[in-house]
């Protein structure tokens, strides 16, 4: 398939998934005869692991060195673990700063009476 049809088929457009080229997150590509980029569902797969990644709060920097040992597999599980458990942390104060500032929202409404 070509940058087109990849695009459609993970939600990325063509000018992310050429910069994740450039960032080195996706295995080397096939060309065509006519020097166009093939793809294949390795592709899809990655794009779809990076999009995944990336909702858990991770950055590209954070996949570049983190994850891109994991695929290869030269992490251990011990290392995996301590890479999800310190997000799940990163998270879980993420989420309390959100719910101290709903709060005070919801303190603030109240004090504006219909």
């Amino acid at each position: 398939m070509y940058i087109r049809e990849l695009a459609d088929r993970t939600g990325f457009t063509v000018d992310t998934i050429r910069f994740y080229e450039k960032l080195h997150l996706m295995q080397s590509l096939r060309t065509s005869r006519r020097g166009r980029r093939q793809y294949d569902e390795s592709h899809v797969t990655a794009l779809l692991q990076i999009k995944f990644i990336k909702a858990m709060g991770f950055t590209l920097k954070d996949i570049q060195e983190k994850f891109m040992d994991w695929w290869a597999g030269r992490l251990t599980n011990a290392e995996k673990r301590a890479i999800l458990e310190a997000q799940l942390q990163k998270m879980d104060e993420a989420a309390a700063e959100i719910e101290q500032v709903r709060r005070y929202l919801i303190h603030k409404i109240g004090l504006f009476p219909d």
